[in-house]
């Protein structure tokens, strides 16, 4: 069987279940194989390095914690990892920061805006 490109979203395809708009999945289109969903991920999000610096603030990290917890303290939910490394340019999500690294976090109150703006950028 061949695969088939969807050029959909989790979120549009009754089948599967529906994301919060804080997932990193939720911004792949989905292809389909052999009765099987996958994303593609090779469209991905890029944030701009000249950053406003009204919008984020840094955070000294004191220990060495997994993106998902980091993102938990800071944004209440462990779904925004992804947010945390890509506005940082962070290759390697598994490895663990070194205590005293630096952070850029976005402030909570510019959240919503960015994501809606990936997710439209995502739809183009």
């Amino acid at each position: 069987m061949k695969i088939e490109d969807l050029q959909k979203k989790q979120n549009q395809i009754l089948d599967l279940t529906n994301l919060q708009d804080t997932r990193y999945e939720g911004i792949f289109n989905l292809g389909k194989n052999n009765g099987y969903y996958f994303y593609n991920i090779l469209k991905t999000v890029k944030f701009p390095e000249n950053l406003n610096p009204e919008i984020f603030y840094y955070k000294i990290i004191d220990q060495k914690l997994p993106y998902t917890a980091i993102s938990y303290k800071v944004y209440g939910t462990q779904d925004l990892w992804w947010f945390i490394v890509l506005s940082n340019n962070i290759k390697n999500p598994v490895q663990y920061l070194t205590p005293g690294s630096k952070l850029k976090i976005i402030k909570k109150e510019y959240l919503k805006n960015i994501l809606t703006q990936i997710k439209k950028l995502n739809n183009a």
